[in-house]
């Protein structure tokens, strides 16, 4: 492909963002934190979110690098038609195809082959509001489900909550004498629900607030994408598209 400048800009932030992360979580590995997080949480909540985290953001990566893949395909397209070159071959028997045979690999090429066959069987330029409401829905595929992590993770902290503030009831339950090993025992306790409590929380809402960033990257990215698409099919295409119609 040619110049592609701009198209990975949402990877690039992804990286930068992801880097920092992974800093962070050195930090914390160096200081004992993350081992202590993991140690005083009896409910591993914490754990799982982490992981859950881990593997969601790596998915973020992939996703973002994909994206930018299929902006630069986009971007190439357009500079070709804007340079003449003619995309779409008349077949009596099959339809519209592309003049150079496997060609559909983007999103942006198979919109394009939709609308060229749809405007080749009606003979007129036809309103594609269907086909981008369908090229919508295919590129936030799998978006929601990260927005679903996200809130799954938040979910999971104030859940730990709850399990710290059950733990703290349950010390509380067993005290059946008042001295002053009862009440250190008591005082132990409390503070071991209150950790899980504040942990949990800590770990969910952290981890939910930065997925969710990254996922807002990525619906940015998609946005642009989508916008390269639109000028392409409604602009750029059209006298190719004119041609279709001609007998």
């Amino acid at each position: 492909m040619s110049n592609c400048a701009g198209a990975f800009t949402t990877f690039h932030r992804w990286l930068i963002f992801f880097g920092i992360l992974v800093f962070g979580g050195f930090v914390a590995l160096s200081n004992d934190l993350i081992a202590q997080l993991l140690r005083t949480d009896d409910s591993y909540l914490s754990g799982v979110i982490l992981v859950l985290f881990l593997l969601t953001s790596l998915d973020a990566g992939r996703r973002a690098h994909h994206l930018g893949t299929e902006l630069c395909t986009a971007m190439d397209i357009s500079r070709r038609i804007q340079g003449g070159d003619p995309l779409f071959l008349k077949a009596p028997e099959t339809g519209v195809t592309f003049r150079q045979e496997g060609e559909i690999t983007s999103y942006a090429h198979h919109h394009l082959l939709l609308l060229a066959n749809k405007t080749y069987q009606h003979g007129s330029l036809c309103n594609q509001d269907l086909l981008l409401e369908r090229l919508e829905n295919a590129l936030g595929r799998g978006h929601e489900t990260g927005w679903f992590l996200a809130d799954l993770m938040i979910r999971l902290g104030l859940l730990g909550t709850v399990i710290g503030f059950i733990f703290m009831l349950g010390s509380v339950a067993q005290v059946s004498s008042v001295d002053i090993h009862a009440l250190q025992q008591l005082l132990t306790n409390m503070s071991g629900g209150m950790r899980i409590a504040l942990y949990t929380t800590l770990t969910g809402l952290g981890a939910g607030i930065l997925l969710g960033f990254q996922y807002r990257l990525l619906d940015q990215a998609v946005d642009r994408l989508m916008a390269e698409i639109i000028e392409l099919s409604e602009v750029h295409v059209t006298s190719q598209l004119c041609r279709l119609t001609a007998p």
